[in-house]
């Protein structure tokens, strides 16, 4: 199924998060390991899934000088998550050289700009233009640094696979069953993001506050 669906595992319940994999069994390939379950659970939450045959996207947003990332690259190997994310704006240097640190061994996915932020938030922070226009320059410099593909809003999604190619992967969090507002602004539907051309889709809220987590994912399949 493409998009292919990671399940962010936004809690602080372990045996939630493990009853959830359990019961989405064969349905879920991969899932998300960001801060909030990594900050409580650590490697071992990791290790665990990896045990359990699960694919990770490790949701670390590294953001920090060259040395620095390269040295977090160099920990989080012998875990081998299949996707580390690392914000694009950290530059080109820092970029490569976290690249250089993986060795070939896992995948880097650039941060291109939070779903959270929309044009009124940019101007405040003094970055000007158009979201979409800034979103494509900093998905090049991620494809021009060697990365695997770019996190990015269902929005920016076309333009990066039409200027960039369909190789380069696109990661897209803000799906919604519903779009009803929330603390996201860049959001979409699954629909949106198959049309689009996104290759991975990261659902969250929508799958496990659900009383049917196994019905969403159905319920995506079918659509």
């Amino acid at each position: 199924m493409k998009p292919e669906i990671i399940v962010a595992l936004d809690l602080i319940d372990e045996d939630k998060i493990l009853r959830l994999i359990k019961l989405l069994g064969n349905k879920v390939s991969y899932y998300k390991i960001g801060y909030i379950a990594f900050y409580r659970f650590g490697w071992n939450m990791v290790d665990r899934l990896k045990d359990l045959g699960k694919k990770i996207m490790l949701d670390l947003k590294l953001d920090d000088i060259p040395n620095t990332v390269s040295y977090a690259i160099e920990a989080i190997l012998p875990h081998k998550p299949t996707f580390v994310t690392i914000h694009s704006s950290v530059g080109k240097e820092a970029l490569l050289k976290a690249k250089e640190a993986t060795r070939g061994e896992i995948e880097l996915l650039g941060i291109t700009l939070l779903t959270s932020l929309g044009e009124d938030d940019l101007e405040a922070l003094n970055i000007y233009g158009d979201i979409r226009g800034i979103v494509l320059k900093r998905a090049k410099l991620c494809k021009e640094s060697g990365l695997k593909g770019v996190v990015a809003s269902v929005n920016e999604a076309e333009i990066i696979k039409r200027e960039i190619g369909e190789d380069f992967l696109v990661v897209t969090p803000g799906i919604r069953i519903s779009l009803d507002k929330d603390d996201q602004k860049r959001i979409g539907t699954y629909k949106d993001a198959r049309e689009k051309g996104v290759d991975f889709v990261v659902i969250g809220r929508p799958i496990y506050e659900s009383d049917d987590p196994l019905g969403v994912i159905e319920s995506l399949e079918k659509e």
